[in-house]
């Protein structure tokens, strides 16, 4: 399992000089561009959205808190995100969209964590996208798993 940093000691040294001299961060640095990680920028903020498809299966759906942190080859969202549009997600055959979050550039989605809450039944969720809208690429992450009563995170790739 890998983990990342949102972004590393640079990244933080000229937040903080942009606070100190700009009042904010964002006024801190141009985003800078980043080939290697098939992002717009390492200092960029970019949209993404995420898509979960629950399987077509006897009892797949749940009414359990979810949440997913995606992990990319340049950096990883911040923190586990609750995925929760106040419509009844999670149900059986559902496709459910959640977004937009404005993230650091995390690069191409590498993993995600998901996370179920003990507060529902069980779910079977048969795959995740994530959508960037900085490349304007949607990332497939196939899941197929049985997620049981109580709360378990489960880490899946994105190939």
């Amino acid at each position: 399992m890998r983990f990342r940093s949102s972004f590393g000691f640079a990244g933080v040294l000229v937040a903080m000089l942009g606070v100190l001299f700009a009042g904010t961060a964002a006024s801190a640095a141009p985003a800078a561009t980043d080939t290697k990680s098939g992002g717009v920028g390492v200092n960029a903020v970019t949209r993404y959205w995420i898509f979960v498809h629950t399987a077509d299966i006897a009892n797949a759906g749940t009414d359990a808190t979810v949440r997913m942190k995606v992990y990319g080859t340049a950096a990883e969202s911040p923190g586990y995100v609750n995925l929760d549009n106040s419509a009844d997600n999670f149900e059986r055959n559902s496709n459910d969209m959640f977004g937009p979050f404005s993230w650091f550039d995390i690069g191409r989605p590498d993993f995600i964590g998901v996370y179920k809450g003990s507060n529902g039944s069980e779910w079977y969720p048969e795959y995740a996208q994530v959508y960037s809208e900085g490349t304007g690429t949607w990332y497939h992450c196939p899941m197929n798993a049985y997620y049981g009563d109580g709360e378990e995170t489960r880490w899946f790739d994105c190939p």
